[in-house]
Formats: C-alpha cells, structure tokens, sequence
C-alpha cells in the first residue's frame, strides 16, 4: 500500500519531480535524474494523471514561458542577432505572461522634467531568485508609492543554470513587452555551482573560466535592457550563511561590479557592508547606525521583511540619485521633479565635490541634498510652535492647529501622522510620538520592537531614544517601552520630574535635582555627575545636563569634544550623535563636539527653542519658523 501511494504520488506531481532533477548541478548524477524524472513524466502524460498539476502551474503563471524553453544564453543571441532587437525574436514570442500584467503601449521618458507621482508611478520590474520576492514587495511601500511595481521571482534560478530557466530569454521578453521604466535584478545565492560554457565544457565555480563564462551571461542580461530611458540597478549579494559564500560572494559582486561599471544605463547597489560584511552575522546594526537588529530569515540565506526594506530604501536611493524625471511630492503643494547634477557635485569649500541630487519645487527653488542618503520629505511651509529632531526626522507642531507634520526620510511609514491635535511631539530614529489634549500617548513608524505601540493612561511628557521610548505620569512615576536590550527600558521604580530616553541608555531628574541614569554605561554615559540639575538630554553614547546656575555639565564618551561644553550661562541643552547643542539665555546657539555636515555649526541669529537630533538639530525662530542644520536630509539648505 505505501508503495502505491509513492508511486501515484509521483506520477500526480511529474512535472515538479522533473524541476526538481533539472535543477540538481550539472554531471553525471543530474544526468540520470532527469533521465527517471523524465520517464516518470512520460508515463503520466500517457495516463493523464499529471493534468491537476500542470492547469496550478498554468494557473501560477509557473508553465510556458519564455525562460523555460530555452537552454543555452548562445540561444538568445543568435535570435538576437538574426531578428534585431526592436521586436522579440519567433523562437521566444510564443510565451505567456508569467506575472499576469496587461501589456502597455510604449511610452517615451522625458529626460527633463517628468511628473511622476502615485498617480503617474514609475513602472519598476523586480526580477530575480527568491530573494527578489520579499525585495519587490516591500519596494512599493518604500518608495512612498511613486514606483509601480511587477515581482517576477523564480526560486533557485541563476544565470549558471539557463537550461533551468534562461533569464536573459525572459529579460528580453521583459524589455520588449513591459518596457519598464526601472528593472532591478537580484540573483545570486544559487550561482555558485557548475557551468556549461559556450564551448560545451564544464566549468567549476570561482575558476577563471567560471568568471569569464558568468560575467559574459551578465553582460548579455544587461545589454538586452539597456534603454536610455530605462535604470537598471543590480542588487550585489550579502554575507549568506553558506559554506561558499565566503570566497564565492566576494568573487561575484566583483565581477557584476566590473560588468555593471561598462553600461551607463545600469548601477550596481552593492549591500554587502550593508548586511554586516564578513564574518556572516544573523543581527546587523541598522542603517542609521542603531543596535543590531535581526534581518535573516531563519535559514541563513534569504532576508527578513526588514532586511528587504533595506534593500529596497537602497533601491530609492539609486534611482532618486540619477533618474533625470522622477517626481516625489511637497505635502498638500503639488509636486517636486527630481533630477541629477550634470556635474561632479557641489564643493562646499572641502576642495572635493560632493555628489548630489536636486529637486525643483513648484516655485521654481531648487533644493540638493548628497546621493548617499534616500530622497527627503520636504519641510512643508508654515508657522510652528515647537521643533523635535532625530536621526534623519524632524517632526514639529503646527502653530495654528497644533498638527503635527513631520520630514526627512520617510522609511517605515515615520510620516504617516495620525491627525488631530497634540500637546508636543518628539521624533525618533524609526517613530514618533506625541501626547494628545487628553494626556494619552500616540506613536507611528515601525513596529519593530513595538517601540510604536505606546502604554495607556496619561502622561505628561515622552521622550524617544532609537528603539526605545519613555513617558512621565503627572505622579512622577515613568514607563519605558520598546527594545529593553541593554536595560535600556528598565526605569528604576522611583520618582522624576522629567526624563530623556538616548540610544541605548536613558537619564532623568527625580525631585531633589539629582540625575539618575539607567541602560548602557559602556561610556559612563549613565554614570551622571552629583549636584543639581534642571534639565538634562541623553545623547548616543553621551549625556548632558543643564545645571542650576544655568552651565552646561556633559558626561559619557568624548571622541569628538561632545562632552567640553563652553562657558555660559544656557537655557537649555540638548544632545545627538556625538555632538551637542545649548539654547543660550541671550536666545544664540551654541554647539560643540562631531561637525560632520556642519551639524556643530548652528546659524546665527536668535532662537526660542532647540532641539537637536543623531545627525542634525533644529530651532524655532521668534517668527515661529523653523531653522535645520546637520546633514540635509530635508531640503533646509537652498542652493
């Protein structure tokens, strides 16, 4: 009885027990697998019992297709050569849709200014091995909806294994039919095997000839899309937890770096750093250099919805850094076109220039901000009554409503306020909060960590390190939430009169002035100075507190003179990433520690209030306006 039950098994599912045999590496032992499978096919096919199969396979989109039907890469360019490249060859039109979308009519990217919005999407074509599912499905959501994006991932595919699928035969079909306005290849974790080379010889991976025979196969891929109006952006693998990987990936983002640097129309986003480099680590630090967080799945080798939204933040950094025509929007005012410099960059006086990236505004301003960072939500217009800055996010309060908007990167849904008034806002690294009129707490962004999912009951104040958040009850008595590594959420059970959360550690005042510190002390950052304080700010890994007498006392690491506050009499005080701020009683600001970006050189002139964040601070000015310098991660900076 189990035996006819294996065999009725295998002849329903024929067809998957000759994929499976197909996509064994190549030799001898492949050879007499597909050689049963094959068999075992046949007599199904004879039989009609593999039919349920193949109609969920048709059904898929799996079946048929152009990928499947062809061999060898030589096969594609013969046709290639012999029907030219305007039209898919007679060998390859026979296909069906694998991805099921309607066939556009042609459409010609203006090099100037295009107005693309969620309206009018770029149209993104995410091809690849399974690492290319999770990418693509995060990419729309990433980009703020302006991309429009079609998956087509085809697990255990390869540029080594055409005769298992042939993705330059399917990319043509792609190119031809589709004509994506951006195609984002990621494939790679299942290349590391033998190769049939145009000669008919067998290759082994990492030799020589294994290189020369894939980057050939690359630039097939690539010169088949090629467009002048079309981006192509190749996605280099990261660190895999796989016994080859270590010698095999390096080798690999080598070659597709060298193939990629010879087509202008094409970028390579290499995110092997990215991902933590060697040695192959399951929790990277975050982008924003934050505590490591976990961005593999669990088999070592495919990333987590949050790596993948790495990846694709990085995919809408390439293409916001040279697409002449991509629109983003500025709030409720209309849209913004964005388009690269022509030249080197921008020289700020460094004597190297920096490249970057310019947006027109529909007043006709144009704004740049440096191509290592993503393209920013812009400050919206208006009149405000306070400022919070953070790790590339600047939230504040509208003066008229007390709204609350917030710019800067727009990664994990930071700028999807909730609308209704606030008492006060505060930006963090991934999510904001606010209090509402009722005292309540409410916080958006991501929701790793539920750093974003706020305790009930009423409080006072709150205040957001990076993955971490705090707020004081009107009885003193605070509660932390949110990533509790490091004991960094571990408030001692006593009572404050306000708190400061920073990046792995938080401080506040209890009622006789003290300062009282809790989580990382790797700096002494936690370890506060005795005496009386008024006020105090957490930092990175430095803290800082106004004193009674109204001077500046810092503690913590001192890498870049951010704990040697000047001499002064300061209202306020308020510490980021390796630098700090104080708001003087005469209204001036003063900072001192880390310049990188000028985020230590405040503008001059007077301020009612300050804030400052990881990598920039802000100010209202008396005009209720608000005043950034740092990094510009938000248009502050007109050129």
């Amino acid at each position: 009885m189990v035996l006819l039950c294996l065999v009725s098994t295998a002849l329903l599912t024929s067809g998957k027990l000759v994929e499976i045999a197909e996509r064994q590496p190549l030799g001898d032992s492949r050879d007499r697998w597909v050689s049963v499978a094959e068999a075992v096919d046949r007599a199904a096919n004879f039989l009609s019992l593999n039919r349920p199969y193949d109609l969920i396979a048709d059904w898929r989109g799996l079946g048929q297709d152009v990928g499947e039907r062809l061999d060898t890469v030589g096969e594609v360019v013969e046709a290639l050569e012999a029907d030219g490249h305007d039209q898919i060859p007679p060998a390859l039109a026979q296909s069906t849709d694998p991805v099921g979308r309607e066939e556009p009519e042609p459409t010609q990217v203006a090099m100037e200014f295009a107005v693309v919005s969620p309206d009018q999407p770029l149209r993104v074509h995410v091809a690849g091995d399974s690492q290319a599912d999770e990418v693509g499905h995060t990419l729309e959501g990433v980009s703020g909806g302006v991309f429009d994006v079609t998956v087509n991932s085809r697990n255990s595919t390869s540029l080594a294994r055409p005769d298992y699928f042939n993705w330059p035969a399917e990319l043509l079909k792609v190119s031809i039919r589709d004509d994506p306005d951006v195609v984002v290849l990621f494939l790679g974790a299942s290349e590391w095997q033998n190769m049939e080379t145009r000669d008919g010889s067998l290759v082994e991976p990492g030799t020589p000839e294994w290189l020369e025979e894939w980057s050939w196969r690359l630039s097939v891929a690539l010169e088949i899309l090629a467009a002048d109006h079309r981006l192509i952006v190749w996605v280099g693998l990261p660190p895999m937890r796989l016994a080859w990987s270590v010698a095999g990936v390096p080798a690999i983002n080598a070659a597709a770096a060298a193939v990629v640097a010879d087509f202008p129309q094409a970028v390579m986003l290499d995110i092997w750093d990215l991902f933590g480099g060697e040695p192959y680590a399951e929790k990277v630090a975050t982008p924003a250099g934050g505590s490591p967080v976990r961005v593999r799945m669990d088999d070592g080798v495919h990333l987590n919805r949050t790596g993948s939204s790495w990846v694709s933040g990085g995919v809408v950094e390439a293409v916001a850094a040279v697409w002449e025509g991509r629109c983003g929007r500025i709030d409720e005012d209309g849209g913004i076109c964005w388009r690269a410099r022509g030249d080197a960059g921008q020289d700020r006086g460094e004597g190297t220039p920096v490249p970057e990236t310019c947006a027109e505004l529909p007043g006709g301003d144009l704004v740049c901000w440096s191509n290592d960072r993503a393209a920013p939500l812009f400050q919206p217009p208006g009149e405000y009554a306070s400022v919070s800055a953070s790790w590339n996010q600047v939230c504040a309060l509208r003066a008229a409503d007390s709204t609350a908007t917030c710019w800067g990167d727009d990664l994990d849904g930071r700028a999807d306020i909730p609308g209704g008034a606030f008492e006060s806002i505060v930006a963090g690294a991934w999510h904001a909060c606010g209090i509402r009129p009722s005292g309540q707490v409410q916080c958006w962004g991501t929701q790793v960590a539920n750093m974003a999912v706020a305790p009930a009951g009423t409080y006072t104040e709150v205040t957001i390190g990076e993955r971490h958040s705090c707020a004081i009850k009107a009885n003193g008595r605070v509660d932390c939430w949110g990533d509790n590594e490091l004991d960094r959420s571990a408030v001692p059970d006593i009572e404050f009169t306000m708190v400061s959360a920073g990046r792995w550690h938080s401080c506040g005042i209890v009622p006789d002035l003290s300062a009282v510190c809790w989580g990382d002390d790797t700096h002494g950052q936690a370890d506060p100075p005795g005496g009386q304080f008024t006020s105090l700010s957490a930092g990175e890994i430095h803290s800082c507190g106004l004193r009674v007498d109204g001077t500046v006392e810092c503690w913590g690491a001192n890498l870049y003179g951010e704990t040697e506050a000047p001499e002064g009499e300061f209202a306020s005080v308020a510490t980021g990433e390796r630098h700090s701020c104080g708001l003087l009683t005469n209204g001036e600001v003063r900072c001192w520690g880390n310049n990188d970006h000028g985020r230590a050189d405040p503008p001059a002139g007077v301020f009612l209030s300050l804030d400052t964040g990881g990598n920039i601070s802000c100010g209202l000015r008396p005009d209720q306006s608000v005043e950034c310098w740092g990094r510009e991660l938000a248009g502050e900076v007109s050129r």
